[in-house]
């Protein structure tokens, strides 16, 4: 008489590093759908520098050509885009989670603290991306011209996304630091000096006095910088280079603060 032999199903090895993407995966996925589901996040965010740019080009492109900038669109194209990808709406869903109490149940589940963090940060990035993708294609539809042409166009949104997304990390930080939704909108506050205080407005020979060492100094110059040449002058290596160095170091500093605020969150 035959023994039938069971066979038993191999059992399933926990694997950390595949789970805390898996945990990533899905807390980016609810964060994008609570996005789509609020619309007050994104209009604004689009609103803003769509208004900014035709304002600028409207009022300021025939004294930009006497001063000798002939691609005025071109020199401001960047500067919208930065305010695209640069909103004041990072980490506010968070603030809610955690003041609604859901961030203190997802800090009971298996989930990767680290991945809570990464999770939000890589929607965030998803959702300042298609918004600086919209401002730039309805820049070229209106007549905004890329030396570098539609390659050029997607490098320097993901350029600016890259810069963005490490601009919100502070805002990350506040929001698990905090708690608190006024405190984490202050991120816009601190944004409107940032970008004022460099090239937004005249290029870099332009400028003088303590607006010159203030740009010096500013980051987001050498951004522009980068992303200018992609519009106007070609594909300058070391400008390009610059700028994605820039929002790397930007990065490490912001990841940094929000990394601490989470351990302390969670502690």
């Amino acid at each position: 008489m035959s023994v039938a032999t069971a066979v038993r199903p191999a059992e399933r090895v926990w694997d950390p590093s595949r789970e805390a993407l898996r945990a990533t995966f899905w807390l980016g996925v609810r964060e994008t759908r609570t996005v789509l589901r609020m619309p007050a996040f994104l209009l604004p965010n689009l609103i803003i520098p769509i208004f900014f740019f035709y304002v600028m080009v409207g009022s300021l492109q025939e004294f930009a050509a006497r001063s000798g900038i002939t691609n005025w669109k071109g020199f401001q194209i960047p500067v919208s885009i930065m305010f695209a990808v640069m909103s004041g709406s990072a980490g506010l869903n968070m603030v809610n989670d955690i003041e609604s109490g859901y961030f203190d149940k997802l800090l009971v589940t298996p989930a990767s603290r680290f991945s809570l963090l990464i999770g939000a940060m890589a929607a965030d990035f998803l959702r300042i991306m298609a918004q600086g993708l919209i401002v730039a294609s309805l820049a070229m539809i209106t007549g905004t011209t890329f030396v570098t042409g539609v390659t050029g166009m997607l490098v320097m949104i993901f350029m600016a996304s890259v810069f963005g997304i490490a601009y919100s990390g502070v805002g990350f930080a506040i929001a698990l630091k905090t708690g608190n939704a006024q405190a984490t909108q202050s991120l816009w506050a601190l944004f409107m000096p940032f970008m004022f205080l460099t090239t937004a407005f005249a290029p870099e020979e332009a400028l003088s006095g303590w607006l010159a060492t203030a740009a010096t100094f500013n980051p987001m110059t050498y951004l522009l910088r980068g992303m200018r040449a992609l519009t106007m002058t070609g594909w300058v290596v070391s400008d390009i280079a610059v700028a994605f160095g820039t929002a790397a170091l930007l990065g490490a500093v912001t990841m940094t603060l929000a990394l601490l605020a989470l351990r302390g969150r969670v502690r």
